[in-house]
């Protein structure tokens, strides 16, 4: 029993020690923002359906009749961003038409009523995310228990204390002395709210985003370089409700503030996946974040890559870290917070857990530590760590592992 405790420590020992890296890149997900009152992707797709159907294209036949194709011909398991894809994927088939246009229920809609559909959706999700929403929720029997939260420009209902308290984690006091020998943090977030940002500013850290400027900033892919004092850098994988696409001139991509007269109704927020390619870097910025992604992740030894709030239900993501992990020139080390739904891990970890790097592979769960296929150790007697979570997470930084496992390694 002795040696089998001895060897549960030496892993919670190694996961300590890579929590502690000096050099740490951060992948964020959905899960980290929705205790903040923005909705996951699936009732976030809900919210927006319902908005665009009853109300921004009620009136509109040839837009029901867009959405009504879009929903019917992507799989039940779609959600939002698959729908903008494949609306995008009908927008560049009516670009290369003779008509300009494509056969949807029997009817021939426009480009423009395409573009026009996309443009709307994606507005809806920026307000719903820039507001905040909590989907209604229902008992066994479908009844309504909770009523749903509806945030507005008047009545916001986003909490960002859950990323304040992250940052604090990550850069506050209980780490400083990480501060003396370690580059920049990376942050990559699939989310398109500003809380990390916003969160990050507020504690006065300094970092990069690839913007240039204040209220109003322009994409320079220059600015990613770290200059003197930069504690931070974020790159949004899947764009940013403050991104906004001019339609025309030679204006690159734009941060602006939300209400302004300016610089006018001629564009359009900018979340991936977007319905028009860009071949210019400097006006479309998503080719070169993933890039980034994908060079920050075979950069040498001792690096750590944190994963928290994200399911691993991104294929193109996984198949970067896959690579980097497999990588003979690379010593990548992965720590995974993550649910166990259903009482299992997702598949993409599951499958992780059987490959010949397996060993720099951490999961924090609610059983408790895995290293590759080993584990959980450190379960509790109700099988729930709370770690895994954004909060449990960022307690995990800020105050060390549960006094139970330290006493088991001392």
């Amino acid at each position: 029993m002795g040696s089998l405790m001895g060897h549960d420590a030496d892993i919670a020992e190694q996961f300590e020690k890579h929590l502690n890296s000096p050099k740490q890149t951060w992948l964020l997900g959905a899960g980290v923002s929705y205790p903040a009152n923005i909705p996951l992707m699936y009732p976030l797709t809900d919210r927006v359906m319902e908005l665009a159907r009853n109300d921004l294209f009620a009136a509109d036949a040839d837009a029901i009749r867009v959405l009504d194709f879009v929903i019917g011909d992507c799989s039940e398991t779609s959600h939002i961003e698959h729908h903008l894809t494949h609306l995008g994927d009908l927008i560049s088939i009516a670009e290369r038409s003779r008509t300009g246009g494509v056969d949807i229920g029997g009817a021939r809609v426009s480009r423009e009523k395409l573009e026009e559909v996309h443009r709307g959706l994606i507005e809806q999700i920026a307000s719903t995310v820039r507001w905040g929403y909590q989907a209604a929720r229902k008992n066994g029997q479908g009844e309504v228990v909770t009523e749903a939260q509806i945030g507005s420009q008047s009545k916001a209902i986003v909490d960002i204390s859950g990323h304040q308290k992250f940052v604090e984690a990550v850069f506050g006091t209980s780490r400083a002395g990480l501060d003396f020998v370690r580059a920049p943090v990376e942050f990559f977030t699939t989310n398109y709210d500003t809380l990390l940002e916003d969160a990050l500013a507020l504690a006065g850290i300094e970092f990069q985003d690839g913007f240039i400027g204040g209220g109003v900033a322009f994409w320079n892919v220059q600015n990613y370089a770290n200059q003197t004092g930069t504690r931070a850098v974020v790159s949004k994988l899947h764009g940013s409700i403050d991104w906004y696409r001019p339609h025309s001139g030679k204006t690159n991509l734009l941060r602006v503030r939300h209400g302004d007269t300016y610089p006018g109704p001629s564009g359009s927020v900018m979340i991936y996946p977007q319905a028009t390619k860009y071949l210019n870097t400097q006006r479309d910025p998503f080719a070169e974040i993933f890039q980034r992604f994908r060079r920050r992740l075979s950069q040498g030894n001792d690096h750590v890559l944190l994963v928290c709030g994200y399911s691993f239900g991104d294929d193109h993501i996984n198949a970067e870290i896959e690579i980097a992990m497999s990588s003979s020139r690379n010593q990548l080390t992965v720590i995974a917070f993550n649910d166990e739904p259903n009482g299992e891990l997702p598949p993409t970890l599951k499958d992780w857990q059987t490959k010949a790097w397996s060993q720099r592979l951490f999961v924090a769960s609610p059983k408790g530590i895995y290293q590759g296929s080993i584990g959980p150790v450190f379960s509790v007697d109700d099988g729930n760590r709370d770690w895994w979570t954004f909060d449990g997470a960022s307690t995990l930084l800020a105050s060390g592992l549960p006094k139970d496992i330290q006493e088991a390694m001392a």
